[in-house]
């Protein structure tokens, strides 16, 4: 690969693979809704070694015209990469219409993608469509397991289905990736961990489900690892899942973040009530890709925390 195609690059993975592709000299062109102007500082810096274009994926059709006329050529070694994905007001916001349009857009970038030139595209995906899939073996007159994500992720399981057919009908190389939850520095989406790790440091109330259900932690650094190698060495017609390869039970990384930085309030485990599908370990698996690339992570979850908890306490104090 010497070059990409990043969209989604204003975002807080996007901006950070984006700097990870051009630090390995792979020229990018970074696609983005925002003004340049208007990302903010931390992003732009990670920006500044990619050639940015404001393009929102509505209009990422005329992506052809539009690289032509700022002089940006695709050669035979490009990779499109689609992390793009937006909603009304979030990503979870429950908006059906905005979410099939991400849908949409995905299949047009393909296209799009193909008429430029690239070798291959490749589709972000969500943690949240294994437990969609699950959702969709409910009764849904009877049960009530189904949490605020799951319209976001059925759009992207259909967003899955719908490229892999038209990249055989264009006969585009066609890679899926999954990933576990990432954390770092200038995430501004305030997870479930970030925000215990913020209340362990303001001391506030630390109460929690029984935290029994299994998760998995990566940092941005190690997604970014895993996206590159992917890029590299992902083979046409794979899904992959970029993850830590040691999942552990919720409860064992709230523990584990109060270890290194305790707040002397009590942990209350079960005392939020939790109505949500359990997944198994298995499926937070990167044997496929381990196997197909090398992919190795980098980072312990504790150097992560650390990480992130010296840019929280920077944060506050400026």
């Amino acid at each position: 690969m010497k070059k990409a195609i990043v969209t989604g690059a204003t975002g807080f993975i996007g901006s950070a693979f984006v700097e990870y592709l051009t630090k390995k000299n792979i020229e990018v062109l970074a696609l983005g809704r925002k003004e340049f102007d208007s990302i903010s500082f931390l992003r732009r810096k990670k920006l500044e070694g990619a050639q940015y274009l404001k393009l929102n994926m509505s209009e990422i059709s005329l992506l052809a015209k539009t690289i032509s006329d700022i002089g940006w050529f695709v050669d035979d070694d490009c990779v499109f990469f689609n992390l793009a994905w937006g909603g009304e007001s979030g990503l979870s916001d429950l908006n059906v219409a905005a979410q099939m349009k991400n849908v949409a857009w995905s299949v047009s970038a393909l296209e799009v993608s193909k008429k430029i030139g690239c070798r291959r595209f490749i589709q972000v995906g969500t943690m949240e469509e294994a437990f969609t899939q699950k959702y969709l073996e409910l009764d849904s007159r009877k049960d009530t397991q189904y949490n605020r994500h799951v319209i976001y992720s059925v759009a992207k399981i259909a967003a899955r289905a719908a490229l892999e057919i038209r990249s055989s009908q264009l006969g585009m190389d066609f890679i899926y990736v999954l990933h576990s939850h990432v954390m770092g520095q200038d995430d501004d989406k305030n997870s479930f961990l970030q925000v215990t790790l913020q209340k362990l440091i303001r001391c506030e109330e630390l109460i929690f489900s029984t935290g029994e259900q299994f998760f998995d932690v990566i940092s941005v650094s190690d997604c970014s690892l895993g996206y590159y190698l992917i890029c590299q060495r992902g083979r046409p017609g794979s899904h992959y899942w970029v993850g830590s390869g040691d999942p552990r039970r919720l409860k064992e990384y709230v523990e584990r973040m109060y270890a290194l930085f305790p707040s002397g309030l009590k942990m209350e485990f079960g005392k939020m009530p939790y109505n949500d599908i359990v997944l198994e370990k298995e499926v937070f698996s990167i044997s496929k890709l381990v196997q197909h690339t090398g992919y190795k992570p980098t980072m312990s979850y504790e150097q992560v925390v650390i990480d992130l908890h010296n840019y929280l306490i920077k944060s506050i104090s400026e």
